[in-house]
């Protein structure tokens, strides 16, 4: 009948083409809208009647500028809070020498992924002081839970104050490292529980806690003073 031919072509006209598809084939999936395609279809439709006439409108698009690093290695994400509360305070305070700062500084400057491979002459001879001094820098380093010695030269930076890498990376990296310590407590101390392997684990190697700062310096020093002792490399391991 007429009328039911003028139906069925109304309904077909009022099913999306994505629902239909074409004779024989499957349906195409629905195109996803994009968040800047839903502003601006928001922008062309009229303002709603009640309230304030709106008089104009007008949307700017624009693109954060990429940032602006010194040399080509791109930056790492370091916790503003280690800087400021503890790193900063301990070389202040001279709770650190300035070796341990400087090896410490340029071991989170060159760790990509938290590890970083140098040896201690190469250390030694990039920032211009003994290997010993470097030697005894990352023992005391390592100590505080900043850094971690590895063999074959590989170092360690904790990902929990430095880290070149994004949030996924740097979850998998704490993950494999607290493996580590759970294993390592495993087989130096088969007998141990796993509640007290996870208790101990938890103390060691990536969990930060910051070293003891030292009190603060009742007057000013400062190297070459004639009125105060000359600071000696290692005082303040």
């Amino acid at each position: 009948m007429p009328g039911d031919e003028s139906g069925t072509e109304e309904a077909e006209r009022s099913v999306p083409q994505a629902k239909r598809g074409k004779a024989g084939q499957s349906p195409e999936p629905p195109r996803t809208t994009s968040l800047a395609e839903s502003f601006a279809k928001a922008m062309e439709q009229r303002p709603p009647k009640p309230g304030r006439p709106v008089q104009a409108a007008k949307v700017d698009w624009v693109y954060r500028a990429p940032h602006q690093i010194f040399g080509r290695e791109g930056y790492s994400q370091v916790s503003n809070d280690f800087l400021s509360d503890v790193l900063a305070v301990l070389i202040a305070r001279h709770g650190m020498s300035p070796a341990q700062s400087a090896v410490l500084v340029f071991c989170m400057g060159r760790q990509r992924k938290g590890r970083l491979k140098a040896t201690h002459s190469a250390i030694a001879k990039h920032l211009g002081i003994e290997r010993a001094n470097v030697t005894r820098a990352l023992g005391t380093l390592e100590g505080w839970l900043m850094l971690k010695r590895r063999p074959n030269s590989v170092l360690l930076v904790n990902p929990v104050i430095c880290f070149k890498g994004n949030g996924d990376v740097q979850e998998e990296a704490l993950a494999q490292l607290r493996a580590d310590a759970e294993a390592a407590l495993r087989e130096n101390f088969p007998k141990m529980r796993d509640d007290e392997v996870k208790a101990a684990a938890g103390k060691e190697f990536p969990n930060f806690v910051p070293p003891k700062l030292p009190m603060p310096r009742s007057r000013q020093l400062a190297f070459g003073d004639d009125n105060d002792d000359p600071i000696v490399e290692g005082q303040a391991c």
